[in-house]
Protein backbone atom coordinates (compact mmCIF):
# COMPACT_ATOMS: atom_id res chain seq x y z
CA UNK A 1 0.00 0.00 0.00
CA UNK A 2 1.22 3.89 -0.74
CA UNK A 3 -0.65 6.64 -0.22
CA UNK A 4 0.71 9.25 -2.94
CA UNK A 5 -0.61 12.96 -1.87
CA UNK A 6 -0.32 15.23 -5.25
CA UNK A 7 -0.01 19.06 -3.20
CA UNK A 8 0.83 22.36 -3.85
CA UNK A 9 -0.54 25.95 -2.15
CA UNK A 10 -1.44 27.62 -5.38
CA UNK A 11 -4.20 26.22 -7.66
CA UNK A 12 -4.07 25.63 -11.27
CA UNK A 13 -0.42 23.85 -11.21
CA UNK A 14 -1.53 20.18 -12.69
CA UNK A 15 -2.42 18.73 -9.41
CA UNK A 16 -5.86 17.09 -10.72
CA UNK A 17 -4.07 16.17 -14.58
CA UNK A 18 -1.19 14.81 -12.60
CA UNK A 19 -3.22 12.96 -10.36
CA UNK A 20 -6.01 11.16 -12.71
CA UNK A 21 -2.89 10.82 -15.36
CA UNK A 22 -1.12 8.47 -12.73
CA UNK A 23 -3.74 6.84 -11.40
CA UNK A 24 -4.32 5.56 -15.57
CA UNK A 25 -1.66 3.93 -15.66
CA UNK A 26 -1.41 2.46 -12.63
CA UNK A 27 -4.90 1.48 -12.62
CA UNK A 28 -4.43 -0.45 -16.42
CA UNK A 29 -0.37 -1.68 -16.00
CA UNK A 30 -0.55 -3.03 -12.22
CA UNK A 31 -4.76 -3.85 -12.40
CA UNK A 32 -4.55 -3.66 -8.22
CA UNK A 33 -7.41 -2.03 -6.68
CA UNK A 34 -6.97 2.04 -6.94
CA UNK A 35 -8.19 5.02 -4.28
CA UNK A 36 -8.50 8.31 -5.60
CA UNK A 37 -9.40 10.96 -2.65
CA UNK A 38 -10.69 13.99 -4.26
CA UNK A 39 -10.59 16.64 -2.28
CA UNK A 40 -10.54 20.07 -4.46
CA UNK A 41 -13.98 21.78 -3.59
CA UNK A 42 -14.86 21.46 -7.43
CA UNK A 43 -14.43 17.65 -7.12
CA UNK A 44 -12.99 17.47 -10.47
CA UNK A 45 -11.82 13.69 -10.19
CA UNK A 46 -15.35 12.50 -9.18
CA UNK A 47 -16.83 14.05 -12.24
CA UNK A 48 -14.16 12.43 -14.24
CA UNK A 49 -15.04 8.85 -12.83
CA UNK A 50 -18.66 9.53 -13.60
CA UNK A 51 -18.00 10.17 -17.29
CA UNK A 52 -18.12 6.92 -19.38
CA UNK A 53 -14.84 4.69 -19.36
CA UNK A 54 -13.46 4.77 -15.82
CA UNK A 55 -11.11 1.75 -14.83
CA UNK A 56 -13.54 -0.34 -13.04
CA UNK A 57 -10.72 -0.73 -10.13
CA UNK A 58 -10.46 2.74 -9.92
CA UNK A 59 -12.73 4.29 -7.11
CA UNK A 60 -12.85 8.04 -6.22
CA UNK A 61 -14.09 9.29 -3.19
CA UNK A 62 -14.69 13.24 -2.58
CA UNK A 63 -13.84 14.46 0.86
CA UNK A 64 -16.44 16.92 1.48
CA UNK A 65 -15.69 17.94 5.09
CA UNK A 66 -11.91 18.88 5.53
CA UNK A 67 -11.96 16.90 9.32
CA UNK A 68 -12.61 13.33 7.40
CA UNK A 69 -8.99 13.49 5.45
CA UNK A 70 -7.37 11.03 7.84
CA UNK A 71 -10.11 8.85 8.20
CA UNK A 72 -10.71 8.98 4.50
CA UNK A 73 -7.25 7.86 3.56
CA UNK A 74 -7.31 5.07 6.65
CA UNK A 75 -10.79 3.19 4.82
CA UNK A 76 -9.18 3.61 1.74
CA UNK A 77 -5.67 1.71 2.34
CA UNK A 78 -7.93 -1.07 3.76
CA UNK A 79 -8.79 -1.75 -0.06
CA UNK A 80 -6.37 -0.83 -2.08
CA UNK A 81 -2.95 -0.84 -3.00
CA UNK A 82 -2.37 2.95 -3.86
CA UNK A 83 -4.24 5.87 -2.60
CA UNK A 84 -3.73 9.00 -4.84
CA UNK A 85 -4.67 12.47 -3.29
CA UNK A 86 -4.95 15.29 -4.75
CA UNK A 87 -5.10 18.32 -2.35
CA UNK A 88 -6.74 21.41 -2.92
CA UNK A 89 -4.78 24.76 -3.88
CA UNK A 90 -4.58 26.10 -0.16
CA UNK A 91 -2.61 25.62 3.40
CA UNK A 92 -5.47 23.85 5.34
CA UNK A 93 -5.40 21.39 7.89
CA UNK A 94 -6.67 18.92 5.39
CA UNK A 95 -3.74 19.73 3.26
CA UNK A 96 -1.46 19.30 6.61
CA UNK A 97 -3.04 15.94 7.61
CA UNK A 98 -2.97 14.25 4.08
CA UNK A 99 0.65 15.34 3.94
CA UNK A 100 1.23 13.38 7.04
CA UNK A 101 -0.28 10.37 5.88
CA UNK A 102 1.82 10.28 2.58
CA UNK A 103 4.34 7.92 1.87
CA UNK A 104 5.46 10.28 -0.80
CA UNK A 105 4.27 13.98 -1.67
CA UNK A 106 4.33 15.30 -5.51
CA UNK A 107 4.31 18.71 -6.27
CA UNK A 108 3.81 20.34 -9.26
CA UNK A 109 4.74 23.63 -10.45
CA UNK A 110 4.65 24.92 -13.99
CA UNK A 111 7.23 26.95 -15.52
CA UNK A 112 6.75 30.14 -13.43
CA UNK A 113 8.54 32.29 -11.12
CA UNK A 114 5.30 32.57 -8.53
CA UNK A 115 5.00 28.48 -8.77
CA UNK A 116 8.27 28.26 -7.98
CA UNK A 117 7.99 30.20 -5.11
CA UNK A 118 4.45 28.52 -3.87
CA UNK A 119 6.33 25.07 -4.23
CA UNK A 120 8.79 26.21 -1.24
CA UNK A 121 5.99 27.14 0.77
CA UNK A 122 4.34 23.63 0.01
CA UNK A 123 8.21 22.44 0.81
CA UNK A 124 8.02 23.93 4.13
CA UNK A 125 4.43 22.45 5.00
CA UNK A 126 6.21 19.10 4.56
CA UNK A 127 9.11 19.62 6.18
CA UNK A 128 6.63 20.98 9.14
CA UNK A 129 4.29 18.31 8.87
CA UNK A 130 7.24 15.29 8.98
CA UNK A 131 8.93 17.21 12.20
CA UNK A 132 5.59 17.28 13.95
CA UNK A 133 5.71 12.87 13.69
CA UNK A 134 9.40 12.85 13.66
CA UNK A 135 10.15 11.26 10.50
CA UNK A 136 10.97 12.35 7.10
CA UNK A 137 8.23 12.61 4.55
CA UNK A 138 9.67 12.05 1.15
CA UNK A 139 8.71 15.23 -1.44
CA UNK A 140 9.44 15.49 -4.96
CA UNK A 141 8.95 18.94 -7.71
CA UNK A 142 7.12 17.75 -10.96
CA UNK A 143 7.13 20.26 -13.62
CA UNK A 144 3.72 20.19 -15.72
CA UNK A 145 2.27 21.76 -18.47
CA UNK A 146 6.09 21.47 -20.09
CA UNK A 147 6.22 22.19 -23.85
CA UNK A 148 7.32 19.60 -25.72
CA UNK A 149 10.43 20.27 -27.25
CA UNK A 150 11.85 24.01 -26.27
CA UNK A 151 13.02 24.38 -22.63
CA UNK A 152 13.41 28.32 -22.17
CA UNK A 153 15.47 30.38 -20.16
CA UNK A 154 12.96 31.54 -17.70
CA UNK A 155 12.13 27.47 -16.99
CA UNK A 156 15.90 26.79 -16.43
CA UNK A 157 16.44 29.53 -14.05
CA UNK A 158 13.71 28.11 -11.71
CA UNK A 159 15.06 24.81 -12.32
CA UNK A 160 18.33 26.05 -11.39
CA UNK A 161 16.53 28.06 -8.32
CA UNK A 162 15.43 24.80 -6.49
CA UNK A 163 18.40 22.94 -7.34
CA UNK A 164 20.49 25.09 -5.83
CA UNK A 165 18.03 25.11 -2.67
CA UNK A 166 18.55 21.53 -2.71
CA UNK A 167 15.10 20.37 -3.56
CA UNK A 168 14.75 17.23 -5.07
CA UNK A 169 13.06 17.12 -8.53
CA UNK A 170 11.59 14.49 -10.52
CA UNK A 171 13.35 13.31 -13.97
CA UNK A 172 10.02 12.92 -16.29
CA UNK A 173 7.68 15.75 -16.13
CA UNK A 174 4.09 16.49 -17.27
CA UNK A 175 4.09 17.30 -20.68
CA UNK A 176 1.49 20.33 -22.64
CA UNK A 177 -0.83 17.39 -24.52
CA UNK A 178 -4.23 17.97 -25.70
CA UNK A 179 -5.03 14.14 -24.75
CA UNK A 180 -4.39 15.60 -20.90
CA UNK A 181 -7.07 17.87 -21.45
CA UNK A 182 -9.27 15.20 -23.57
CA UNK A 183 -10.08 12.54 -20.68
CA UNK A 184 -11.40 15.20 -18.27
CA UNK A 185 -14.25 16.23 -21.37
CA UNK A 186 -14.62 12.53 -22.81
CA UNK A 187 -13.50 10.43 -19.61
CA UNK A 188 -11.62 7.00 -19.17
CA UNK A 189 -7.64 7.38 -19.46
CA UNK A 190 -5.46 8.01 -22.02
CA UNK A 191 -5.10 5.03 -23.66
CA UNK A 192 -8.75 4.76 -24.05
CA UNK A 193 -9.09 8.34 -26.34
CA UNK A 194 -9.70 8.22 -29.84
CA UNK A 195 -6.85 7.61 -32.09
CA UNK A 196 -7.32 11.04 -33.21
CA UNK A 197 -6.62 12.82 -30.42
CA UNK A 198 -3.72 15.05 -31.04
CA UNK A 199 -0.73 13.91 -29.30
CA UNK A 200 -2.36 10.68 -28.05
CA UNK A 201 0.80 8.25 -28.60
CA UNK A 202 3.49 10.79 -27.07
CA UNK A 203 1.20 10.99 -23.98
CA UNK A 204 0.82 7.55 -23.23
CA UNK A 205 4.62 7.32 -23.09
CA UNK A 206 5.08 10.77 -21.38
CA UNK A 207 2.37 9.41 -18.33
CA UNK A 208 4.06 5.98 -17.85
CA UNK A 209 7.61 7.20 -17.81
CA UNK A 210 5.89 9.50 -14.98
CA UNK A 211 4.23 7.00 -13.15
CA UNK A 212 6.99 4.60 -13.26
CA UNK A 213 9.56 7.09 -11.46
CA UNK A 214 6.97 7.40 -8.84
CA UNK A 215 6.82 3.88 -8.55
CA UNK A 216 10.93 3.54 -8.54
CA UNK A 217 10.85 6.12 -5.81
CA UNK A 218 8.07 4.00 -4.03
CA UNK A 219 10.33 1.36 -3.96
CA UNK A 220 13.91 3.38 -2.93
CA UNK A 221 11.53 5.10 -0.08
CA UNK A 222 10.68 1.47 1.45
CA UNK A 223 14.32 0.36 0.75
CA UNK A 224 15.73 3.36 2.73
CA UNK A 225 13.05 2.26 5.47
CA UNK A 226 13.79 -0.91 5.66
CA UNK A 227 17.38 -0.42 6.21
CA UNK A 228 17.33 2.90 8.69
Amino acid sequence: MAVIAFVSSKGGVGKTTSAAVVAGVLAETTKLPITIVDADPNQPLLKWSQLPGCQENITVIADEAETRIVDIIEDAEKTSRFVIVDLEGAATSRVSNAIAMSDLVVIPVQGSGLDADQAIKTIKLVLQAGKSLRRKIPYRVLFTRMPAAITSNNMKSIRGKLEAAEIPIMTSSIIEREAYKAIFLVGGTISQLDTKVSGKAMAIKNAEAVTTEILQLLVDIKTASEAA
